[in-house]
């Protein structure tokens, strides 16, 4: 991943990002040391101000540790630290595709009956305004797929579960880069055609079509999945 120039207005916020992304994505893993701080000054084209408030954000995280006379660090988080540590531990310890579907299949199924259940007029707005904005965005794979994400996260909202929300707003970021590698590889229409099913069981309160269709989506989006490793492996070999 390229790291690029900044030139919003909320610098420090932008090179915060870049570096979580960096670390998301396995750039930088548990126990490596990121570059120093002038150099990232150089990379990022911003100033030193702006990169050590970044980083200092990051440290107070628990995913950056900074070592004296020697720089700083991506934390290495052991064991016993897990539980007190859980949302850099999903920063860095990034799961497979593999772990996070089946997660999504054992969530969002059931956050599909809570939702069809519970959600309200301004939750299916929400759904409705991300599905727009997934037909819009055919043939832009990272616009497209921070709208899929974005109905999803309507529809943890639509529980009206704190807890459930709570969760996918700890795991947002992990989503977010298997939602793009996902668009890239699997396209739009999947997306698109259980997406509009699911919204329209969710109008019409059918709870167990809201669950089946889920479940369908998500055990398409893993078959897809396995089948292109497969071919990928015989390719190789």
């Amino acid at each position: 991943m390229a790291i690029t120039a900044i030139k919003k207005k909320r610098i420090s916020d932008e090179v915060f990002k870049q570096i979580k992304d960096h670390i998301i994505k396995g750039e930088w893993a548990p126990g490596e040391k990121i570059p120093g701080e002038h150099e990232l000054v150089e990379l990022f084209g911003v100033s030193r101000v702006s990169v050590r408030e970044a980083i200092n954000r990051l440290v107070g995280m628990g995913v950056l540790t900074i070592r004296r006379g020697e720089g700083t660090f991506v934390t290495e988080m052991l064991p016993e630290n897990y539980m007190n540590a859980l949302l850099p531990i999903l920063m860095i310890e990034r799961a497979s595709f593999s772990e996070i579907l089946e997660f999504r299949a054992i969530i969002e199924v059931e956050s599909a009956r809570l939702a069809a259940r519970r959600a309200d007029e301004q939750d299916i707005s929400r759904m409705e305004k991300a599905l727009q904005v997934m037909e819009k965005c055919k043939g832009n794979n990272l616009e497209f797929a921070a709208a899929d994400l974005y109905f999803h996260v309507a529809i943890a909202m639509a529980t009206h579960n704190s807890v459930v929300i709570k969760v996918n707003a700890i795991i947002h970021d992990m989503l977010k880069v298997m939602m793009e590698e996902i668009v890239d590889i699997t396209g739009y229409t999947g997306g698109l055609y259980y997406h509009r099913k699911i919204l329209d069981a969710f109008k019409e309160g059918d709870e167990e079509a809201a669950v089946r269709l889920m479940s369908e989506h998500i055990s398409v989006t893993i078959n897809k999945m396995s089948e292109l490793r497969n071919d990928s492996k015989a390719k190789s070999n």
